[in-house]
């Protein structure tokens, strides 16, 4: 019991942060632990019964991370900005994972569900999925291959840059047509009326 306690005293000093997760507890006369174990609760039993699962999933997903790392920027510690930033490069990768393997597993029972646990995991302060995720996967495969694609984002950034050179040139060419035109069409005296 002591280690339960100990455990819920530490998950408490990071929900303490929460504004309304403080107020909802001193409410109840209860820990922030307490509401964040009832969130999770509460998320799971709208995701088994299909209520709003990929709502849930992506409140949880996005809007409380968005939300921490909020709090990251505007602190002066720096460890808790790497923390986030870590969580969203893992969640890009996983986001375009899901979304493609999505298309052919939503239909499994217990979909999201398993993906609410993966979210959780990779947000959970105590977890700290993301970062497990990050240094075991992404960043060796990235180390990896970091050459090659900084090569290929700059042959895109010098492709982009060219077309929107052309783009200008050929609006600049429209416009100077249009104006040609437009004063020719009225010098020679015609009108719409």
């Amino acid at each position: 019991m002591e280690q339960l306690n100990a455990y819920l005293d530490s998950l408490s000093e990071h929900f303490d942060g929460i504004p309304w997760m403080r107020q909802l507890a001193a409410r109840f006369n209860l820990k922030t632990a307490h509401v964040a174990l009832l969130v999770v609760f509460v998320a799971f039993v709208m995701v088994f019964s299909g209520v709003m699962d990929y709502l849930v999933c992506n409140l949880i997903g996005t809007v409380y991370p968005a939300y921490l790392s909020f709090k990251a920027i505007e602190s002066k510690e720096g460890d808790d900005d790497k923390q986030w930033l870590t969580y969203w490069v893992v969640f890009a990768i996983y986001s375009v994972i899901d979304d493609f393997s999505g298309i052919l597993l939503f239909w499994l029972p217990f979909y999201y569900p398993i993906k609410l646990a993966i979210l959780i995991w990779l947000v959970w302060p105590k977890t700290r999925g993301a970062l497990v995720i990050y240094e075991r996967a992404i960043k060796p495969l990235l180390k990896r291959f970091e050459g090659q694609i900084d090569e290929k984002l700059r042959l895109v950034n010098e492709r982009a840059e060219e077309a929107a050179k052309m783009g200008a040139e050929l609006g600049a060419k429209g416009q100077e047509f249009a104006m040609k035109k437009g004063v020719g069409y009225m010098m020679s005296g015609k009108s719409s009326s």
